[in-house]
């Protein structure tokens, strides 16, 4: 892979102490660039985000933003050079709500397209949670407009929902424009909700999750299983020559876990996995 990006979702606690230093240790490790997380930019306007990150030799590929902030940000990013906002997910609990959502992503899209930018949604295990004969996802890739929406599949999210992500992307041509790549060393299955959780957590006045004692074990053990790239249960090799015959236009690092002991060694280790791939 020669075109690999970090996002910022990473050791996302560095990045909030000290946005320039993170920048330039994903630099260091060999990213040429940044997938954007949480609104999260330093305190540079979006013209100075992208100069700095040009002097870099870097820029921005994307960034997550949750719905209820697309409309804002649509008025920020383009200016940093970005070219795909991505929704980080949407939690549904029943089939209606699920072709609800798809409307909503058609509709954001379409918000997207007019400011330059391309919509994507990346999913989790439980959009593979089944209403009927149809699971969330498929509701999504089947009634969103290609034009308006892709996807941008978690290789981990779909493994842990014991899906396997080179064959979803082959099911899908055409669909996936953006890969994570992250490692899982287990199967939870797709009832396993960490993303719902996740969006039970209180956050305080800095964005800062506040986890209670039950919350904090249950994402540390989450987080163990984001093991390092090569060791766990996805064949990458298998999942790159599938994205790469549908034409995916970028890969993406995340990483929850540094197995390292150390951020910077870790990604630095998944960034060398991946040029050998």
């Amino acid at each position: 892979m020669d075109e690999v990006y970090l996002i910022t979702a990473s050791f996302a606690g560095k990045i909030r102490e000290d946005f320039d230093g993170y920048v330039h240790m994903a630099r260091e490790a060999g990213y040429q660039g940044l997938e954007l997380f949480n609104c999260i930019y330093g305190g540079y306007g979006p013209k100075e985000l992208k100069r700095f990150l040009a002097d870099q030799g870097m820029g921005v590929i994307s960034a997550h933003v949750n719905v209820e902030d697309t409309e804002g940000q649509l008025a920020y990013l383009p200016d940093t050079g970005c070219r795909y906002i991505v929704c980080p997910g949407i939690p549904v609990h029943s089939r209606d709500e699920a072709y609800r959502a798809a409307e909503t992503l058609n509709a954001l899209g379409e918000k997207a397209r007019r400011a330059g930018l391309k919509y994507g949604y990346h999913n989790h295990n439980n959009d593979f949670d089944r209403y009927g004969d149809e699971t969330v996802i498929d509701i999504f890739l089947n009634n969103t407009d290609p034009a308006l929406v892709t996807f941008e599949l978690d290789a981990a999210w779909a493994w842990r929902a014991g899906v396997n992500a080179a064959d979803f992307i082959r099911a899908h041509a055409g669909r996936f424009e953006l890969i994570h790549v992250k490692e899982t060393s287990r199967v939870f299955g797709p009832e396993d909700d960490l993303h719902s959780l996740f969006q039970q957590v209180r956050r305080g006045p800095d964005g800062r999750p506040m986890f209670t004692p039950e919350q904090k074990a249950i994402f540390e053990e989450h987080q163990k299983v984001n093991c390092r790239l090569g060791d766990g249960i996805i064949n990458m090799p298998e999942l790159k020559k599938a994205a790469d015959a549908q034409g995916v236009q970028a890969y993406i690092v995340e990483r929850e876990y540094a197995y390292t002991g150390d951020p910077f060694t870790t990604i630095l280790e998944d960034r060398r996995y991946l040029a050998r791939l």
